[in-house]
């Protein structure tokens, strides 16, 4: 409705109406947006009208699809399955996102899914997951002293510097002549323990020997000089019973060392 110049008013024309609505800075601003967004307007009719001529199919095919589930399920069970169907929906939406992201799709290139899928690997998986337990408390124990390593290394730094205080001075040719022994040390330690030398009761008895003879070395030495012994002084040692016992443990031995000299 306009308004004439005496002050009477005037109904407007259908066109004279649109051209006052197209002079609207407001509807300029609208038709702009709406011709920059054109060509995904003719995509979306073209879609729905495709959607409305296939509605028949897509429903037929819905419709089959449930009874399908329905024959499979039972009746109860294809309930179950058509209630369940929006979760799975969303779950699949859901799982269809997390598949397009960049990480996902990296680990799909990466041919680590491959790798998993080999029966070798699904074994050594399998051993793995039965000794998790174990595989668990090594790790653990590995953190720990990992977690320590500053303190192991600053333990040892400190073992080196006290050995270096205890021998400021080390012969190196002395070193290389004891590796240079090593492997004779090791050939006469085979000769040895296959001669039972290191059975522990012939360990026993020399070191039996060996503390005696410590013993008699010492008391000779702190004893005061004494005339030689002579024949008669054997004669008369020999009456002894401890001497005695020595004797005739030091014949047994010459008797069987004797028995292997007969017989080589």
């Amino acid at each position: 409705m306009a308004i004439g110049v005496d002050g009477s008013t005037a109904v407007l024309t259908p066109q004279e109406r649109l051209q006052e609505r197209l002079a609207d800075p407001n509807t300029v601003d609208a038709l702009h947006r709406l011709l920059d967004r054109l060509d995904v307007i003719v995509f979306t009719a073209e879609a729905l009208e495709g959607f409305l001529r296939r509605a028949e199919v897509v429903a037929d095919s819905v419709a089959q699809g449930v009874a399908d589930l329905r024959k499979i399920s039972g009746e109860e069970g294809g309930a179950e399955i058509v209630g369940s169907l929006p979760r799975m929906m969303r779950a699949g939406g859901e799982l269809a996102e997390r598949f397009e992201r960049p990480e996902m799709r990296r680990l799909l290139d990466s041919g680590l899914l491959e790798s998993l899928a080999e029966p070798n690997t699904l074994a050594a998986l399998k051993t793995l997951l039965g000794k998790l337990e174990l595989v668990s408390f090594l790790l653990d124990g590995l953190d720990g002293f990992l977690s320590r390593s500053d303190t192991w290394i600053e333990s040892i730094a400190a073992g080196v510097a006290d050995l270096k205080q205890a021998a400021p001075e080390i012969d190196g040719e002395k070193i290389r002549k004891v590796v240079a022994t090593l492997p004779s040390l090791v050939d006469a330690g085979t000769v040895l323990s296959e001669a039972g030398m290191f059975d522990p009761k012939t360990v026993q008895v020399l070191a039996d020997v060996g503390r005696t003879v410590a013993a008699s070395h010492d008391e000779i030495r702190q004893a005061p000089p004494q005339k030689a012994i002579g024949v008669f002084d054997l004669l008369r040692a020999l009456r002894d019973p401890e001497i005695q016992s020595s004797v005739r443990l030091a014949l047994y031995v010459a008797k069987r060392y004797g028995r292997g000299l007969g017989g080589s």
